[in-house]
């Protein structure tokens, strides 16, 4: 079977971005819509064969899907981290759309699912972090031991290993309640909330516990502090 490469397309660039509160807008057309507006750092746009694409619709905000074509123009838009996303601008110029769902649409919980995308992309990448400094820690000899026996460097980690854990459950806790068709908003704000804040902190005590050699990129560190980044901003809304 052919392969699809689906890509969501929510954000858009206006300070403390709520997702409740969009810019792009839909207007009905006969049996389709029509997308006019603009988002930006959209994960894979460029490659993206298929677009869930959020636009407010009489007022209120919905997801549409649209398909790749002419009528929508591409730019880049290199971003700190998420290099490998790809991230570009999508401006959509009276672009045909099917709308997803029906007036019962769930806006919230679609929204509540991204949530749990981006903090399982967290908690993993914040796992990454923890286990390479272990092992730096672990090799890395200064004075004539390894770093790991001094008691900063074991609490440091040991904080990383409470935090990753703390926010492993809170995500399975929501997705969990998701999966049995329990509502789930609670929990999966809480889950991106804690994410976002204590990600932030594991990536910045990575490249710390690693000195001089966690600011190159000769260790992938930096890289990940950078990534973890995202947490707190795409498509979000923890600030609005």
């Amino acid at each position: 079977a052919e392969k699809i490469l689906a890509s969501i397309a929510s954000q858009e660039a206006t300070p403390a971005f709520n997702p409740f509160q969009l810019k792009t807008k839909a207007v009905k057309q006969g049996d389709k819509y029509l997308i006019n507006g603009e988002k930006t750092l959209v994960v894979l746009g460029e490659q993206a064969d298929l677009l869930l694409v959020t636009a407010e619709l009489n007022g209120q905000p919905e997801v549409f899907i649209v398909e790749s074509n002419e009528t929508i123009a591409v730019k880049a838009c290199p971003a700190m981290g998420l290099k490998a996303a790809e991230t570009v601008t999508l401006k959509f110029n009276e672009t045909p759309a099917q709308r997803l769902g029906d007036e019962d649409f769930n806006y919230s919980e679609f929204l509540d699912y991204g949530h749990l995308m981006w903090c399982a992309m967290t908690v993993g990448t914040a796992e990454a972090v923890k286990n390479y400094c272990v092992t730096y820690a672990n090799e890395r000899v200064a004075f004539g031991e390894p770093i790991s026996h001094r008691q900063s460097v074991a609490f440091m980690i040991a904080d990383m290993a409470i935090e990753i854990d703390a926010m492993r459950m809170l995500v399975w806790n929501a997705a969990s309640l998701a999966e049995a068709g329990k509502p789930f908003h609670r929990e999966a704000y809480l889950a991106r909330l804690l994410c976002a804040e204590k990600s932030m902190k594991i990536g910045t005590d990575g490249v710390q516990l690693l000195g001089g050699h966690g600011f190159t990129k000769e260790h992938p560190v930096e890289r990940w502090y950078r990534d973890l980044r995202a947490t707190a901003i795409m498509q979000s809304g923890l600030h609005a």
